[in-house]
């Protein structure tokens, strides 16, 4: 529970793709060798400098920070970095380089593993770094900080379900730890390049203050962004009162993001700028919001009831310089929601719903925002 001034179908990730995706490498590799061919690439290299003869695929993997894998039946040769993949079968003039076949100096086979020609090394350096400067000319989420409210001496609301001896305790702290680790595992493995952060990974009880302050301190690339989530269950003297809900900051509530002392920003029109950062970062939290409401509805609007999308001052929200979201997941002071709250499985649903509602996100905010840069 949050007081205020107190805290389907992109499913969670798994291993079935990966036969997939290798036969799909197969096909494309078969298909570069039947296509018309493309001239021969021009290999970039800087006036005068000589190229090493024969370089280890291994040792250019590790160079550039990939990912090296080699197919024990085919012999493909991958490197894939930050999602982007060369393939290419030792022998073969052939490289897919992402989907376009390029024609390079074949590669071989030597006592210690794949070899390729100097020349090869620097060209598809050249491509790599080439991929990595348009990632970087793009808005991305690169963090998500997951909040679990509450936690150690604070056991957020508390709830109770059954009767008799058999009658249990359902406390809010232990239900919102559970979820965000969930999410938080998925998102990791749904996105390894991205720092996805948690406040607390135990039973511990950082302060609200300390909360806002981790995710306002993560420090960011120029066209960086991070969004926050707060995850709670909720509770009302109202016994009946049952549902989730997720809560974004009121827009009608003024805070600073952006003041004359800013690094950047001019005196005169650091106020612009500010309402600017404003109206952004509520309408972005109002997606996110939606995003999650969503899933959730799909995920356990059968068993829970929707009360949606709502604006309101919670400390978290107001003070995180960022889109900014608290969920609500259920009330742990209806006994029927408590006993769901309580059982794994349906928690389970909560969190992927809440993981398919960030992922939505991400993707609507990074196809909308575009390159930073013309």
């Amino acid at each position: 529970m949050s007081l205020p001034g107190n805290s389907g179908p992109a499913s969670a990730p798994g291993r079935r793709g990966r036969p997939l995706a290798a036969f799909a490498l197969g096909l494309a590799l078969a298909a570069a060798l039947t296509e018309p061919r493309p001239a021969s690439a021009q290999v970039p290299a800087s006036a005068g400098a000589e190229l090493p003869a024969a370089v280890s695929v291994a040792d250019f993997a590790a160079s550039i920070g990939a990912v090296l894998s080699i197919d024990p039946l085919l012999g493909t040769v991958t490197i894939v970095s930050s999602g982007d993949r060369v393939a290419f079968k030792p022998g073969s003039p052939w490289h897919l380089l992402g989907e376009r076949p390029v024609r390079l100096a074949p590669g071989r086979t030597g006592p210690a593993g794949p070899v390729i020609e100097g020349s090869t090394a620097a060209y598809l350096s050249a491509w790599f770094e080439e991929r990595r400067a348009e990632r970087l000319s793009r808005f991305r989420v690169a963090a998500v900080l997951i909040d679990p409210g509450h936690g150690g001496k604070d056991p957020g609301a508390v709830g109770e379900y059954g009767a008799g001896k058999d009658r249990k305790k359902v406390l809010e702290k232990d239900l919102a730890l559970s979820t965000a680790l969930a999410v938080r595992d998925s998102l990791r493995a749904r996105f390894p390049d991205r720092r996805i952060l948690l406040s607390r990974e135990g039973d511990t009880y950082p302060s609200l203050e300390d909360r806002v302050e981790m995710a306002n301190t993560v420090t960011l690339g120029p066209n960086e962004a991070i969004i926050y989530v707060s995850i709670h269950a909720n509770a009302s003297f109202n016994r009946n009162a049952s549902g989730f809900e997720v809560w974004y900051l009121n827009p009608d509530y003024r805070r600073t993001l952006v003041d004359s002392g800013t690094p950047g920003v001019d005196e005169e029109i650091a106020p612009i700028v500010n309402v600017m950062m404003e109206e952004e970062y509520t309408t972005e939290s109002v997606l996110l919001a939606r995003s999650i409401v969503g899933r959730l509805d799909a995920s356990i609007g059968s068993v829970s009831r929707n009360r949606g999308v709502r604006a309101e001052e919670w400390f978290v929200v107001r003070n995180a310089r960022m889109p900014s979201v608290l969920v609500e997941m259920g009330f742990v002071t209806n006994e029927a929601e408590a006993r769901l709250l309580a059982d794994p499985a349906h928690l389970r649903r909560i969190s992927d719903a809440v993981y398919n509602g960030i992922v939505d996100f991400i993707g609507y905010f990074e196809s909308r925002k575009g390159p930073a840069t013309p």
